[in-house]
Protein backbone atom coordinates (compact mmCIF):
# COMPACT_ATOMS: atom_id res chain seq x y z
CA UNK A 1 0.00 0.00 0.00
CA UNK A 2 1.39 3.49 -1.38
CA UNK A 3 2.82 6.41 1.03
CA UNK A 4 3.84 9.04 -1.47
CA UNK A 5 4.44 12.54 -0.90
CA UNK A 6 4.13 15.65 -3.69
CA UNK A 7 6.66 16.63 -5.61
CA UNK A 8 6.64 20.13 -7.06
CA UNK A 9 6.17 18.93 -10.53
CA UNK A 10 3.86 16.60 -10.25
CA UNK A 11 2.04 18.88 -8.09
CA UNK A 12 1.59 21.09 -10.57
CA UNK A 13 1.14 18.45 -13.62
CA UNK A 14 4.35 18.88 -14.89
CA UNK A 15 6.68 16.45 -16.54
CA UNK A 16 4.90 14.92 -19.98
CA UNK A 17 6.72 17.51 -22.29
CA UNK A 18 8.19 20.51 -23.10
CA UNK A 19 6.53 23.35 -20.18
CA UNK A 20 6.43 27.05 -20.74
CA UNK A 21 5.21 27.92 -16.83
CA UNK A 22 4.28 31.47 -16.31
CA UNK A 23 4.13 32.66 -12.34
CA UNK A 24 1.58 35.40 -11.51
CA UNK A 25 0.25 37.03 -8.28
CA UNK A 26 1.17 37.85 -4.58
CA UNK A 27 3.88 36.94 -2.95
CA UNK A 28 6.31 33.76 -2.84
CA UNK A 29 6.33 33.36 -6.75
CA UNK A 30 10.20 33.91 -7.27
CA UNK A 31 10.77 31.40 -4.26
CA UNK A 32 7.89 29.05 -6.10
CA UNK A 33 10.02 29.49 -9.34
CA UNK A 34 13.65 28.89 -7.81
CA UNK A 35 12.45 25.75 -5.88
CA UNK A 36 10.53 23.99 -9.42
CA UNK A 37 13.14 24.60 -11.14
CA UNK A 38 15.62 22.56 -8.57
CA UNK A 39 12.71 20.06 -8.98
CA UNK A 40 12.41 19.25 -12.83
CA UNK A 41 14.44 17.16 -14.47
CA UNK A 42 16.35 18.14 -17.50
CA UNK A 43 17.97 21.43 -18.40
CA UNK A 44 15.52 24.54 -17.01
CA UNK A 45 15.69 28.33 -18.07
CA UNK A 46 14.58 30.23 -15.48
CA UNK A 47 13.43 34.38 -16.69
CA UNK A 48 11.32 37.29 -16.07
CA UNK A 49 9.41 39.32 -18.05
CA UNK A 50 9.24 42.31 -15.13
CA UNK A 51 11.75 42.31 -12.74
CA UNK A 52 14.02 40.49 -10.37
CA UNK A 53 16.19 41.45 -7.86
CA UNK A 54 19.47 41.65 -8.25
CA UNK A 55 20.14 39.72 -4.95
CA UNK A 56 17.52 37.40 -6.09
CA UNK A 57 19.63 36.70 -8.95
CA UNK A 58 22.47 34.73 -6.86
CA UNK A 59 19.62 31.50 -6.14
CA UNK A 60 20.69 30.66 -9.65
CA UNK A 61 23.70 29.17 -10.60
CA UNK A 62 24.83 30.83 -13.81
CA UNK A 63 23.41 33.89 -15.36
CA UNK A 64 23.00 35.20 -18.98
CA UNK A 65 21.65 38.63 -20.35
CA UNK A 66 19.01 38.28 -23.17
CA UNK A 67 21.15 40.33 -25.47
CA UNK A 68 24.35 37.50 -25.22
CA UNK A 69 23.35 34.15 -25.42
CA UNK A 70 25.62 32.32 -26.75
CA UNK A 71 27.23 30.50 -23.60
CA UNK A 72 23.18 29.30 -22.18
CA UNK A 73 23.51 25.99 -23.79
CA UNK A 74 27.25 25.31 -22.22
CA UNK A 75 26.24 26.76 -18.74
CA UNK A 76 22.96 24.46 -18.99
CA UNK A 77 25.15 21.30 -19.40
CA UNK A 78 27.50 22.54 -16.78
CA UNK A 79 24.25 23.30 -14.14
CA UNK A 80 21.24 22.27 -15.42
CA UNK A 81 19.39 25.47 -14.82
CA UNK A 82 20.23 28.86 -15.75
CA UNK A 83 18.83 32.39 -15.38
CA UNK A 84 18.00 34.40 -18.21
CA UNK A 85 17.84 38.63 -17.81
CA UNK A 86 17.61 42.09 -19.26
CA UNK A 87 20.15 44.64 -18.39
CA UNK A 88 20.94 44.83 -14.69
CA UNK A 89 19.38 48.69 -13.45
CA UNK A 90 20.93 49.15 -9.72
CA UNK A 91 19.34 46.44 -7.53
CA UNK A 92 16.97 45.52 -10.02
CA UNK A 93 17.45 43.22 -13.43
CA UNK A 94 15.14 44.11 -16.47
CA UNK A 95 12.73 41.50 -17.87
CA UNK A 96 13.22 40.04 -21.22
CA UNK A 97 11.12 40.58 -23.71
CA UNK A 98 7.66 38.63 -23.81
CA UNK A 99 8.38 37.00 -27.32
CA UNK A 100 12.05 35.31 -25.71
CA UNK A 101 10.84 32.77 -23.61
CA UNK A 102 9.08 30.74 -26.57
CA UNK A 103 12.10 30.87 -28.56
CA UNK A 104 14.05 29.64 -25.28
CA UNK A 105 11.63 26.90 -25.11
CA UNK A 106 12.11 26.35 -29.13
CA UNK A 107 16.24 25.24 -28.33
CA UNK A 108 16.93 21.67 -28.32
CA UNK A 109 19.20 22.41 -25.47
CA UNK A 110 16.53 23.59 -23.24
CA UNK A 111 13.31 21.16 -21.12
CA UNK A 112 11.84 23.95 -20.07
CA UNK A 113 11.23 27.42 -19.31
CA UNK A 114 9.73 29.42 -16.13
CA UNK A 115 8.67 32.81 -16.33
CA UNK A 116 7.95 35.25 -13.31
CA UNK A 117 5.23 37.46 -15.40
CA UNK A 118 4.35 39.73 -12.37
CA UNK A 119 5.73 41.75 -9.64
CA UNK A 120 4.12 41.75 -6.12
CA UNK A 121 6.48 44.48 -3.99
CA UNK A 122 6.33 41.15 -1.25
CA UNK A 123 3.08 41.70 -0.60
CA UNK A 124 1.14 38.21 0.20
CA UNK A 125 -1.95 39.38 -2.38
CA UNK A 126 -1.91 41.44 -5.44
CA UNK A 127 -4.24 42.73 -8.22
CA UNK A 128 -2.40 43.49 -11.80
CA UNK A 129 -2.59 47.05 -13.32
CA UNK A 130 -3.44 47.62 -16.95
CA UNK A 131 -0.37 46.86 -18.28
CA UNK A 132 0.36 43.34 -15.91
CA UNK A 133 0.87 40.83 -15.89
CA UNK A 134 3.47 39.73 -18.69
CA UNK A 135 2.46 36.72 -19.64
CA UNK A 136 3.97 35.11 -22.87
CA UNK A 137 1.35 34.06 -25.11
CA UNK A 138 2.94 30.61 -25.77
CA UNK A 139 2.63 29.89 -22.17
CA UNK A 140 1.15 26.17 -21.47
CA UNK A 141 0.90 26.68 -17.26
CA UNK A 142 -0.29 30.03 -15.84
CA UNK A 143 0.27 29.76 -11.85
CA UNK A 144 -1.56 32.22 -9.71
CA UNK A 145 0.02 32.70 -6.73
CA UNK A 146 -0.98 34.16 -2.84
CA UNK A 147 0.29 34.06 0.49
CA UNK A 148 -2.63 32.50 3.50
CA UNK A 149 -1.42 35.64 5.58
CA UNK A 150 -2.55 37.33 3.40
CA UNK A 151 -5.90 36.79 5.26
CA UNK A 152 -4.19 37.88 8.58
CA UNK A 153 -4.35 41.74 8.02
CA UNK A 154 -6.21 44.28 6.82
CA UNK A 155 -6.38 44.68 2.68
CA UNK A 156 -4.28 47.79 2.82
CA UNK A 157 -1.57 46.18 4.86
CA UNK A 158 -1.34 42.57 2.88
CA UNK A 159 -2.31 43.25 -1.05
CA UNK A 160 -0.36 45.31 -3.61
CA UNK A 161 -3.01 47.22 -5.56
CA UNK A 162 -5.33 47.16 -2.74
CA UNK A 163 -8.18 49.38 -4.16
CA UNK A 164 -7.92 46.86 -7.49
CA UNK A 165 -7.80 43.91 -4.57
CA UNK A 166 -11.29 45.43 -3.01
CA UNK A 167 -12.81 46.04 -6.20
CA UNK A 168 -12.53 42.62 -7.57
CA UNK A 169 -13.56 41.13 -4.14
CA UNK A 170 -16.93 43.43 -3.62
CA UNK A 171 -15.24 44.95 -1.03
CA UNK A 172 -16.29 49.07 -2.75
CA UNK A 173 -19.47 48.05 -3.33
CA UNK A 174 -21.02 49.72 -0.31
CA UNK A 175 -23.17 46.62 0.88
CA UNK A 176 -23.69 46.00 4.76
CA UNK A 177 -21.25 43.63 6.23
CA UNK A 178 -23.74 40.75 6.43
CA UNK A 179 -24.49 40.97 3.16
CA UNK A 180 -21.10 41.31 2.34
CA UNK A 181 -20.63 37.98 3.68
CA UNK A 182 -22.97 36.67 1.30
CA UNK A 183 -21.45 37.79 -1.27
CA UNK A 184 -18.46 37.03 -1.33
CA UNK A 185 -18.18 33.42 0.41
CA UNK A 186 -20.61 30.89 0.95
CA UNK A 187 -18.40 29.37 3.84
CA UNK A 188 -16.44 31.76 5.16
CA UNK A 189 -17.60 34.61 7.43
CA UNK A 190 -16.47 37.95 6.91
CA UNK A 191 -13.54 39.03 10.00
CA UNK A 192 -14.13 42.19 12.28
CA UNK A 193 -11.30 44.14 10.50
CA UNK A 194 -11.82 45.02 6.50
CA UNK A 195 -9.96 41.54 5.94
CA UNK A 196 -9.94 39.34 3.15
CA UNK A 197 -11.53 35.82 3.67
CA UNK A 198 -10.67 32.59 2.20
CA UNK A 199 -14.11 33.02 -0.74
CA UNK A 200 -12.84 36.57 -1.05
CA UNK A 201 -9.23 35.18 -1.87
CA UNK A 202 -10.47 32.67 -4.15
CA UNK A 203 -12.65 35.07 -6.10
CA UNK A 204 -9.01 37.29 -6.56
CA UNK A 205 -7.54 34.15 -7.98
CA UNK A 206 -10.06 33.08 -10.31
CA UNK A 207 -11.02 36.31 -11.61
CA UNK A 208 -10.52 37.54 -15.44
CA UNK A 209 -8.96 41.09 -14.02
CA UNK A 210 -7.26 38.90 -10.99
CA UNK A 211 -5.54 35.43 -11.16
CA UNK A 212 -6.78 35.04 -14.63
CA UNK A 213 -5.90 37.97 -16.41
CA UNK A 214 -3.60 37.65 -19.68
CA UNK A 215 -3.90 33.90 -18.95
CA UNK A 216 -3.35 32.40 -23.00
CA UNK A 217 -6.84 30.62 -23.83
CA UNK A 218 -4.61 27.32 -24.39
CA UNK A 219 -2.98 27.07 -20.87
CA UNK A 220 -3.98 25.27 -18.00
CA UNK A 221 -4.44 27.43 -14.73
CA UNK A 222 -3.03 25.60 -11.41
CA UNK A 223 -3.47 28.13 -8.71
CA UNK A 224 -0.73 27.95 -5.58
CA UNK A 225 -1.24 28.78 -2.15
CA UNK A 226 1.61 29.70 -0.41
CA UNK A 227 2.64 29.86 3.47
CA UNK A 228 0.03 27.39 4.41
CA UNK A 229 1.86 26.45 8.07
CA UNK A 230 -1.14 26.45 10.16
CA UNK A 231 -4.03 24.20 11.13
CA UNK A 232 -6.24 27.80 10.83
CA UNK A 233 -4.61 28.37 7.78
CA UNK A 234 -5.13 25.12 6.31
CA UNK A 235 -8.65 25.23 6.54
CA UNK A 236 -8.94 28.24 4.97
CA UNK A 237 -6.91 26.68 1.97
CA UNK A 238 -9.42 23.98 1.90
CA UNK A 239 -12.02 26.63 1.68
CA UNK A 240 -10.38 28.79 -1.17
CA UNK A 241 -9.62 25.74 -3.10
CA UNK A 242 -13.29 24.06 -3.42
CA UNK A 243 -14.13 27.42 -4.57
CA UNK A 244 -11.47 27.80 -7.21
CA UNK A 245 -12.82 24.29 -9.06
CA UNK A 246 -16.23 26.01 -9.75
CA UNK A 247 -14.19 28.17 -11.82
CA UNK A 248 -13.68 25.85 -15.27
CA UNK A 249 -10.55 27.03 -16.05
CA UNK A 250 -8.94 25.87 -13.01
CA UNK A 251 -7.65 22.31 -13.50
CA UNK A 252 -6.26 21.86 -9.84
CA UNK A 253 -5.35 23.92 -6.83
CA UNK A 254 -2.02 23.38 -5.01
CA UNK A 255 -1.20 23.94 -1.36
CA UNK A 256 2.08 24.75 0.45
CA UNK A 257 4.75 25.98 1.75
CA UNK A 258 7.27 26.70 -0.40
CA UNK A 259 9.99 27.61 1.61
CA UNK A 260 9.86 24.34 3.49
CA UNK A 261 11.21 20.75 3.53
CA UNK A 262 7.86 19.54 2.28
CA UNK A 263 7.02 22.62 0.00
CA UNK A 264 3.29 20.60 -1.26
CA UNK A 265 1.13 19.66 1.65
CA UNK A 266 -1.87 19.13 -0.65
CA UNK A 267 -3.70 18.76 -4.56
CA UNK A 268 -7.18 20.11 -4.45
CA UNK A 269 -8.54 18.28 -7.75
CA UNK A 270 -12.34 17.54 -8.87
CA UNK A 271 -13.58 14.42 -7.66
CA UNK A 272 -17.47 13.51 -8.52
CA UNK A 273 -19.15 11.45 -6.40
CA UNK A 274 -20.37 8.34 -7.64
CA UNK A 275 -23.79 6.93 -6.32
CA UNK A 276 -24.70 3.79 -6.98
CA UNK A 277 -28.51 3.30 -6.73
CA UNK A 278 -29.26 0.61 -9.58
CA UNK A 279 -29.63 -2.99 -7.54
CA UNK A 280 -32.40 -4.73 -7.34
CA UNK A 281 -32.29 -5.83 -3.47
CA UNK A 282 -32.95 -9.34 -3.59
CA UNK A 283 -31.69 -9.73 0.01
CA UNK A 284 -34.14 -7.30 1.42
CA UNK A 285 -37.23 -8.62 -0.61
CA UNK A 286 -38.03 -5.05 -1.80
CA UNK A 287 -35.68 -2.07 -2.85
CA UNK A 288 -34.06 -1.21 0.17
CA UNK A 289 -33.25 2.46 -1.14
CA UNK A 290 -36.82 3.31 -0.67
CA UNK A 291 -36.89 2.16 2.81
CA UNK A 292 -37.54 5.21 5.37
CA UNK A 293 -34.24 6.68 7.39
CA UNK A 294 -35.29 9.20 9.58
CA UNK A 295 -37.11 11.92 8.06
CA UNK A 296 -35.95 10.66 4.35
CA UNK A 297 -35.24 7.88 2.47
CA UNK A 298 -32.03 5.56 2.84
CA UNK A 299 -30.90 6.95 -0.49
CA UNK A 300 -31.67 10.15 0.75
CA UNK A 301 -29.61 10.37 3.57
CA UNK A 302 -27.05 8.95 1.50
CA UNK A 303 -27.35 11.78 -0.94
CA UNK A 304 -27.08 14.23 2.02
CA UNK A 305 -24.27 13.23 3.38
CA UNK A 306 -22.54 13.52 -0.24
CA UNK A 307 -23.99 16.61 -0.95
CA UNK A 308 -22.76 18.02 2.28
CA UNK A 309 -18.96 16.59 2.14
CA UNK A 310 -16.37 18.34 -0.44
CA UNK A 311 -17.15 16.33 -3.88
CA UNK A 312 -17.44 18.20 -6.42
CA UNK A 313 -20.13 17.22 -8.23
CA UNK A 314 -22.37 13.54 -8.21
CA UNK A 315 -23.44 10.85 -10.86
CA UNK A 316 -25.99 8.65 -9.65
CA UNK A 317 -26.58 5.59 -11.49
CA UNK A 318 -29.86 4.53 -11.44
CA UNK A 319 -31.20 0.38 -12.88
CA UNK A 320 -34.25 -1.20 -10.87
CA UNK A 321 -37.24 0.64 -10.52
CA UNK A 322 -35.70 3.49 -12.24
CA UNK A 323 -38.26 6.22 -11.94
CA UNK A 324 -38.66 5.50 -7.94
CA UNK A 325 -35.60 6.09 -7.41
CA UNK A 326 -34.50 9.05 -9.96
CA UNK A 327 -38.00 10.31 -7.83
CA UNK A 328 -36.09 10.70 -4.41
CA UNK A 329 -33.18 12.20 -6.16
CA UNK A 330 -35.18 14.87 -7.97
CA UNK A 331 -36.89 15.47 -4.93
CA UNK A 332 -34.40 15.30 -2.90
CA UNK A 333 -32.86 18.59 -5.30
CA UNK A 334 -28.76 20.07 -5.15
CA UNK A 335 -27.69 19.19 -1.65
CA UNK A 336 -27.77 22.88 0.34
CA UNK A 337 -25.69 23.47 3.25
CA UNK A 338 -26.81 25.35 6.53
CA UNK A 339 -25.60 28.63 4.68
CA UNK A 340 -27.66 28.05 1.60
CA UNK A 341 -24.83 27.46 -0.59
CA UNK A 342 -24.45 24.45 -2.91
CA UNK A 343 -22.11 21.76 -1.67
CA UNK A 344 -21.84 19.89 -4.78
CA UNK A 345 -22.61 21.47 -8.28
CA UNK A 346 -24.46 19.36 -10.03
CA UNK A 347 -26.02 15.85 -9.69
CA UNK A 348 -26.16 13.70 -13.28
CA UNK A 349 -28.29 10.86 -13.39
CA UNK A 350 -27.19 7.74 -15.56
CA UNK A 351 -29.63 5.14 -16.51
CA UNK A 352 -27.19 1.23 -16.54
CA UNK A 353 -29.94 -0.60 -18.60
CA UNK A 354 -27.28 -3.51 -17.56
CA UNK A 355 -27.96 -3.17 -13.99
CA UNK A 356 -28.99 -6.97 -13.42
CA UNK A 357 -25.08 -7.20 -14.44
CA UNK A 358 -23.43 -6.08 -11.29
CA UNK A 359 -22.10 -3.21 -9.59
CA UNK A 360 -19.19 -2.52 -12.15
CA UNK A 361 -21.32 -2.42 -15.23
CA UNK A 362 -22.89 0.91 -13.01
CA UNK A 363 -19.83 1.93 -12.32
CA UNK A 364 -18.61 1.74 -15.75
CA UNK A 365 -22.10 3.60 -16.95
CA UNK A 366 -20.80 6.36 -14.51
CA UNK A 367 -17.56 6.36 -15.80
CA UNK A 368 -18.83 6.82 -19.48
CA UNK A 369 -20.62 9.98 -18.59
CA UNK A 370 -18.08 11.68 -16.45
CA UNK A 371 -17.01 15.49 -17.57
CA UNK A 372 -13.74 15.24 -18.91
CA UNK A 373 -12.63 17.70 -15.91
CA UNK A 374 -13.14 15.26 -13.17
CA UNK A 375 -9.63 13.73 -11.81
CA UNK A 376 -11.83 11.01 -9.81
CA UNK A 377 -14.29 9.17 -8.45
CA UNK A 378 -15.87 8.47 -5.24
CA UNK A 379 -17.73 5.38 -5.23
CA UNK A 380 -20.74 5.59 -2.91
CA UNK A 381 -23.19 2.91 -2.41
CA UNK A 382 -26.46 3.99 -1.94
CA UNK A 383 -27.57 1.99 1.04
CA UNK A 384 -24.72 3.45 2.94
CA UNK A 385 -26.59 5.96 4.82
CA UNK A 386 -24.15 5.54 7.82
CA UNK A 387 -20.90 7.03 6.22
CA UNK A 388 -21.41 10.63 6.91
CA UNK A 389 -19.71 13.93 5.16
CA UNK A 390 -16.83 13.91 7.35
CA UNK A 391 -15.68 10.37 6.48
CA UNK A 392 -15.92 11.13 2.92
CA UNK A 393 -14.11 14.53 3.32
CA UNK A 394 -11.10 12.58 4.95
CA UNK A 395 -10.56 10.30 2.16
CA UNK A 396 -10.87 13.31 -0.03
CA UNK A 397 -8.29 15.06 1.96
CA UNK A 398 -6.05 11.82 2.09
CA UNK A 399 -5.90 11.77 -1.95
CA UNK A 400 -5.35 15.62 -1.56
CA UNK A 401 -2.19 14.90 0.77
CA UNK A 402 -0.54 12.30 -1.72
CA UNK A 403 -0.65 11.07 -4.98
CA UNK A 404 -1.84 7.96 -4.72
CA UNK A 405 -4.29 6.63 -7.23
CA UNK A 406 -6.60 4.49 -5.57
CA UNK A 407 -8.00 5.44 -1.89
CA UNK A 408 -10.14 3.28 0.26
CA UNK A 409 -11.12 3.48 3.98
CA UNK A 410 -9.92 0.94 6.60
CA UNK A 411 -11.45 -0.43 9.55
CA UNK A 412 -8.91 -2.01 11.66
CA UNK A 413 -7.34 -4.56 8.85
CA UNK A 414 -10.85 -4.64 6.97
CA UNK A 415 -11.16 -2.98 4.13
CA UNK A 416 -14.55 -0.35 3.83
CA UNK A 417 -17.07 1.82 0.84
CA UNK A 418 -16.62 3.85 -0.36
CA UNK A 419 -13.36 3.70 -2.40
CA UNK A 420 -12.12 6.81 -4.77
CA UNK A 421 -10.30 6.03 -8.01
CA UNK A 422 -8.49 8.27 -9.97
CA UNK A 423 -8.29 8.84 -13.87
CA UNK A 424 -5.61 7.30 -14.40
CA UNK A 425 -7.26 3.42 -13.43
CA UNK A 426 -10.67 4.71 -15.79
CA UNK A 427 -9.25 2.50 -18.85
CA UNK A 428 -8.22 -0.58 -16.49
CA UNK A 429 -12.00 -0.29 -14.98
CA UNK A 430 -13.81 0.05 -18.51
CA UNK A 431 -11.67 -3.14 -19.64
CA UNK A 432 -13.06 -5.05 -16.35
CA UNK A 433 -15.71 -7.64 -17.86
CA UNK A 434 -19.18 -5.82 -16.80
CA UNK A 435 -19.90 -9.02 -14.33
CA UNK A 436 -16.62 -8.90 -12.53
CA UNK A 437 -16.67 -7.18 -9.13
CA UNK A 438 -14.93 -3.79 -8.72
CA UNK A 439 -12.35 -5.49 -5.91
CA UNK A 440 -10.69 -6.85 -9.14
CA UNK A 441 -9.41 -3.82 -9.88
CA UNK A 442 -7.95 -2.88 -6.41
CA UNK A 443 -6.41 -6.30 -5.89
CA UNK A 444 -4.43 -5.67 -9.33
CA UNK A 445 -3.05 -2.32 -8.04
CA UNK A 446 -2.83 -3.21 -4.17
CA UNK A 447 0.74 -1.27 -4.03
CA UNK A 448 -0.82 1.86 -5.45
CA UNK A 449 -3.74 1.75 -2.86
CA UNK A 450 -3.67 3.81 0.12
CA UNK A 451 -5.31 2.66 2.99
CA UNK A 452 -6.85 5.74 5.45
CA UNK A 453 -7.59 4.13 8.85
CA UNK A 454 -11.56 6.07 9.69
CA UNK A 455 -12.98 6.84 13.06
CA UNK A 456 -16.15 4.35 13.11
CA UNK A 457 -16.82 1.12 11.42
CA UNK A 458 -19.43 2.37 9.30
CA UNK A 459 -17.79 2.02 6.83
CA UNK A 460 -18.16 -1.96 6.82
CA UNK A 461 -21.80 -1.74 6.70
CA UNK A 462 -24.77 -1.72 4.09
CA UNK A 463 -27.94 -2.91 4.20
CA UNK A 464 -27.98 -6.08 2.55
CA UNK A 465 -30.81 -7.82 4.56
CA UNK A 466 -33.85 -6.94 6.84
CA UNK A 467 -32.12 -7.34 10.22
CA UNK A 468 -29.57 -4.87 9.06
CA UNK A 469 -31.93 -2.38 8.58
CA UNK A 470 -33.54 -2.56 11.27
CA UNK A 471 -30.30 -3.06 13.40
CA UNK A 472 -29.18 0.15 12.22
CA UNK A 473 -32.21 2.53 11.14
CA UNK A 474 -32.28 5.81 13.45
CA UNK A 475 -35.42 4.74 15.14
CA UNK A 476 -34.31 1.10 16.08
Amino acid sequence: MTEQQWTLPAALGLGCGPELVAFVGGGGKTSLLFALALALPGRVVITTTTRIFAAQMRLAPAVVYADDLSRLGELLDAHGRCLVVGHVDGEKAQGVSPDLPARLLARPDVDDVLVEADGSRMRPVKAPAAHEPVIPPEATLVVPVAGLDGLEGPIDEVAHRAELVKRITNYELGIRNEERERVLSPFARESEEDQLTAAALARLLTHPEGGLKGAPAGARVVPFLNKVESAERLSAARTAARLMLREPRVERVVLGAVQTEQPVSEVWRRVTAVVLAAGESRRMGRNKLLLPWGATTVLGRTLDNVGASAVHDMVVVTGHEREQVEAIVRQQGPPVEEDGSLAAASIQLVHNSGYANGMLSSVQAAVRALPLTSEAILVVLGDQPMVGPETLDHLLTAYAAAPAGLVAPYWGNRRGNPVLIDRRYFANLLALPADAAPRVLLARHANDLLAVPVANDAVLHDLDRPDEYVRFRPDA
